[in-house]
């Protein structure tokens, strides 16, 4: 049982290594931004033309809108995740897309071949500040990816610390220390977590 214990200790400290170190690195950017390059993010506006939008007759509706999207994306070359959508009550369709370190908005009417596209592009923290929160499985296999590496990590983040009290408690015959390392951390989690639920 020990030995199963330490090969899952090992191997999920092997394997939150890259992704501790991105979060902890991407949370230091976000606390100091304005140490690091490209925190500021540029923002275009263009007016561009859809064959895709010209040539949709049939109503755009709830139901088909995100299908609708995709084909616009793929057609202007849109890169990012579909994160919020919108229709105006004048038929005026807003789509969001989203991905580390850049936002497209694409507004379109259906019919209407002129559609405006704004892009807002940041550089290295930004795009740090957005993989930071990354999170979700929709948007194609590279977001499906990245979405279950990150479930993947959570649960290794659970095993790692389990397994180490396992074996500290296995190997200690003295834990007097251990609980009270291990009581005060428990106990400084708890409060803060308690305290911020009781914030108005």
């Amino acid at each position: 049982m020990y030995r199963l214990i330490r090969t899952i200790h090992l191997f999920t400290g092997l394997g939150l290594a890259a992704l501790i170190f991105m979060y902890a690195f991407s949370g230091f950017v976000i606390l100091h931004h304005d140490w690091f390059p490209g925190s500021d993010s540029e923002k275009t506006t263009s007016v561009v033309t859809s064959v895709v939008a010209g040539q949709t007759t049939t109503p755009v509706t709830q139901d088909n809108a995100d299908v609708w999207a995709r084909e616009l994306a793929r057609e202007l070359g849109l890169h990012g995740r579909l994160s919020k959508r919108h229709r105006s009550e004048d038929g005026l369709w807003t789509f969001d897309f989203g991905r580390p370190g850049s936002y497209e908005k694409l507004n379109v009417r259906p019919g209407d071949e002129q559609v405006t596209l704004t892009v807002e592009a940041g550089g290295f923290a930004r795009i740090l500040d957005r993989l930071h929160h990354f999170h979700g499985f929709s948007g194609g296999l590279r977001f499906l990816m990245w979405g279950i590496l990150v479930d993947l990590a959570s649960l290794a983040m659970i095993m790692f610390p389990l397994s180490g009290i396992y074996m500290w408690y296995v190997l200690k015959k003295d834990r007097r220390l251990g609980w009270l390392v291990l009581g005060g951390s428990t106990a400084y989690v708890v409060g803060s977590i308690t305290f911020l639920l009781m914030l108005k």
